[in-house]
């Protein structure tokens, strides 16, 4: 997973919070955070995680620029149960129950107010939400069922297909998008150690020379940046990006001599 996905969960449990019939009911990855709040009354609550991320490149280093997560949310109507184990602990634990009429209304509601939330100009974290997603679907959803007996219960599973901002490389530059993400969730005073600890990590290898940035990103040796154009320290001179002369109509500066290969001693431009 990634820093951005932690973003997404928790930029999407904000933009819920009060804004569906789940009311404070939103919770990230773990359902059992929810019996602190619940009680032993049926209440709707969403769940929100991710589970699986997939990302097709290759030789792309592990900061690979594309890639889709399935961003899931678990609609549940559910209650909180207490009850005492044999050797005398009190155990609290969430209860689904099997469906009805009404529950399955209350599953339609959550449905419609989900998208509506995550598509609102108005709501602050949903925008950030949405700015860190490049494309979006395709969406499925999927209703729980006992495997055993077939009984329907009610919770319904959505899964969407999404495309989002990938994850700076050690030592690049903040996207923008990422920065009012991090400043949006410092609001929250729950997040505020989670957003200091992510700001930390992603300035970690600031002081990275540029070509091994360019090593780091693409988990490469580093003989390949300077086959790229970008060579390692030369007797004491760092040779960066600016520095890298190119090839014009044929003519090239004396440090793409070094790189490219001369037509008339056997290479190939």
């Amino acid at each position: 997973m990634s820093l951005v996905n932690a973003m997404l969960r928790m930029l999407a449990v904000q933009a819920l919070r009060g804004n569906t019939i789940a009311a404070d009911g939103v919770t990230d990855s773990s359902i059992e955070a929810l019996s602190s709040i619940m009680s032993d009354r049926q209440a709707p609550v969403i769940l929100v995680r991710i589970d699986e991320s997939k990302h097709a490149g290759q030789n792309e280093g592990f900061f690979v620029t594309s890639g889709t997560i399935t961003f899931a949310l678990d609609l549940i109507v559910a209650s909180s149960v207490t009850y005492q184990t044999t050797d005398g602990q009190t155990v609290t634990q969430i209860e689904i129950a099997p469906t009805d009429a009404g529950l399955e209304f209350s599953l339609d509601m959550l449905d419609r107010q989900w998208r509506r939330v995550l598509s609102d100009p108005n709501n602050a974290f949903a925008e950030c939400f949405r700015s860190l997603v490049a494309t979006v679907g395709p969406v499925k959803a999927a209703r729980g069922v006992d495997p055993e007996g077939g009984r329907k219960h009610a919770i319904r599973m959505v899964e969407i297909d999404i495309e989002p901002v990938c994850d700076p490389a050690p030592g690049a530059s903040r996207p923008p998008v990422i920065d009012a993400a991090l400043t949006r969730l410092g609001t929250v005073p729950d997040y505020q150690a989670a957003v200091t600890i992510m700001r930390a990590e992603l300035a970690t290898g600031a002081d990275l020379m540029t070509w091994q940035k360019v090593q780091s990103t693409l988990m490469t040796t580093a003989a390949v940046p300077g086959m790229l154009g970008v060579a390692p320290p030369d007797a004491g001179e760092v040779v960066g990006f600016e520095k890298v002369g190119t090839v014009i109509n044929d003519a090239q500066t004396e440090l793409t001599e070094d790189i490219l290969p001369n037509p008339d001693l056997g290479g190939s431009a």
